[in-house]
Order: C-alpha cells, then structure tokens, then sequence
C-alpha cells in the first residue's frame, strides 16, 4: 500500500493543511524521564516490568538521537504499603493508600520538571499514575489540556466503579464537577484540577455505562473507535484538539494507554480489546500533537513484559517506543506524502 493511499484511507490530509498552520517553531530540547515500576492499580503484576523493559531496548538513546538532553530520575521507589481494599460507597476499593502514596510522588517530580520548563515524560506502570503525572503537572502549569488515549475511559469513582481497580479511576478525581465524588483515602493531597472542556477522548471502545453517563452529563470530548472509523483518524484529531486547544497555544498533556491500539500491535497489555487504533492511527495521533509544538508532558503506560510471548514483547515494545519518539518529534512515514497547499483565504478570514 503507498503512502498516498493510506493517507486517504486514514482520512488525513485535511487535517495536515490546519495542524500545519497551528505549528510554532519553539522546540522543547529538556527532557525529564521517569519510571514508574507500579502495579498496584490493577490485579496483573508484570506492568511493573515496562519501565525497565523499555530502557533495555534502548529508549533513552533513541531519545538522545532525537536531540534532548534528558534528565533521567530512573525509577520511582514504589513505598510498601500493605492494604488491600478500602471499603467506600459499597465498594471495595483496592490499594487505595499505596497507589496514591505513588501518584503523590510523582506528581511532586512532574511539579519540579515542569517548573523547570522540561517536557516530562513518566513511563508505566499501570494507568493508575496518571493522577500523579497530571495534576504535578497541572499544578504549575496554566491553561492545561488533556488529551487521553485509551479503550478505556478510565473516570469511574468508588460509588460507580465494579472491579475496585483504581486504573480504571484516575480522572474521576483530577476533572471538576464529577457528580457525588467521594474522595478517597491516600488521595488527600489531591483534588480537581481540570475542567470538562480541558480533556478530549480518543479510541474509545470498551466503556461501562456509568462511565458514559457520567462523560454526557459532564459534556467532556469522546470520540469513539466506531467516530474514527466513519470519519477517520485525521478528523477525529483534528476535532480533539480543536476542543482542548481551540488557539493552538494551550500545553498538551497527552496520557496514552498502549490498550488504544489494537491487540495485534500491543498484544502485551493488561486489558486488550480488540478492534482498537492500527499503528498509523496512533502514529498519526502522536505526530500531529507534535507537530502543533504544544506538548508538555507525556504518560506512556500498560507495557506488560509478563504478558504474551517473547516476539509479542518486543513488537508491544517496539511499538512503544515508536510512539514516544513520534511524540517527541521523530519523523515518520506518514510524513513523506506531500502536504496540500495551506489555504490563505481560509486562515486570513479564521
């Protein structure tokens, strides 16, 4: 297939001729990098392993080639909390104390490097750290978006929530207006940080009905596998980042759960659902986000080393790597199908 075809299979060139437009020519070139070795948010242990499995395979030299100068913490030292559930509103609530014992220090690292005027990038560990890495960022940082690539919606609270896992809860307590939220213990150091209309959606496909009541009533940007598909890729990101970056100059924090793809392209994740992104779909999101010169901080999260066989552990992290160094600003092929014109009529009169 050439590249020319794919493009319009992925519905794309509209969508380069305005990103085009909206890039400035500020590059960020200080990194920080943080592992965050973390299972806790969820019942499958190996996640714990992606931070260490990535490095191995070379992530920070690929990162060095793209000409940043890192700032490498290692990992977190994850505390050893012993608690098992917490019980709120019914529910059994697992791990809350350690898991929020972890986000608290990460988000105090991610404060620091963004203070700094570093572009942050933490490395999971399960999903569950984003409460961390986000509000550390957006406790510094002003005017913040959130871009959320997931399957998952990842925003039930302990009254909604089935399983107890707090993966599956990590925006319930940085987004404002959550209806009948109750705080949860070790989270004490946290509280809402975002609006609604901050954080956009992409690659929903495996969404509980709480969780969608909960998105509609708040009126927070989703748009679906099944959106992506009817209107490709191009257009859906373009709608995304029209919603939290409408003047092209907000700082993206983009929170991306390898289970976005589809499983034969990360086969080795705690929750695949299949029919997700292809590849050149989560390329194209990260390399459009970076190419509005906006993104601030990256979580990249839900690499399983356990999970799968050897050659499905290299490609999950192969792929990876390939989005974080597309995030960064890597080229990709995507890039080598000629852009269109920039329509002058159409910005002069924007």
């Amino acid at each position: 297939m050439t590249v020319p075809i794919v493009i319009r299979r992925l519905g794309l060139r509209s969508t380069m001729k305005k990103i085009v437009r909206l890039c400035h020519s500020t590059k960020q070139k200080e990194l920080f990098l943080i592992g965050v070795p973390f299972s806790g948010g969820q019942p499958r242990k190996g996640v714990e392993e992606g931070p260490a499995r990535l490095r191995k395979q070379g992530l920070v030299s690929k990162i060095e080639k793209l000409g940043y100068r890192i700032s490498d913490y290692g990992e977190l030292q994850v505390p050893d909390i012993k608690n098992q559930y917490y019980s709120l509103s019914n529910t059994l609530v697992k791990n809350p104390l350690e898991c929020g014992a972890v986000s608290e220090k990460l988000s105090q690292e991610i404060a620091k490097a963004s203070l700094e005027g570093k572009l942050s990038l933490t490395i999971g560990g399960d999903h569950s750290i984003a409460v961390g890495s986000v509000y550390g960022h957006a406790s510094v940082t002003k005017d913040l978006g959130l871009l959320w690539v997931d399957a998952h919606m990842d925003i039930n609270t302990s009254a909604t929530t089935k399983s107890g896992n707090l993966h599956g809860m990590p925006l319930s307590m940085l987004i404002k207006g959550i209806p009948e939220f109750q705080a949860i213990p070790g989270y004490e150091w946290c509280s809402p940080c975002l609006s609604p209309k901050d954080i956009a959606y992409i690659g929903l496909r495996d969404v509980e009905p709480q969780e969608r009541e909960i998105c509609e009533q708040l009126g927070i940007a989703s748009y679906t596998i099944d959106d992506i598909d009817k209107d490709g890729i191009g257009e859906i990101i373009e709608k995304a980042l029209e919603k939290i970056n409408p003047n092209g100059d907000r700082p993206i924090h983009v929170s991306y759960d390898i289970d976005s793809l589809d499983p034969k392209e990360t086969p080795s994740t705690g929750t695949p659902v299949r029919g997700g992104l292809t590849l050149d779909e989560g390329i194209y999101i990260a390399q459009i986000v970076a190419q509005t010169g906006c993104l601030s901080a990256v979580d990249m999260v839900e690499f399983n080393p356990a999970i799968g066989t050897e050659e499905e552990v290299t490609r999950t992290a192969k792929n990876t790597m390939k989005l974080i160094q597309i995030l960064l600003g890597k080229k990709s092929h995507l890039d080598k199908a000629p852009l269109p014109p920039v329509d002058d009529s159409k910005a002069s009169s924007a």
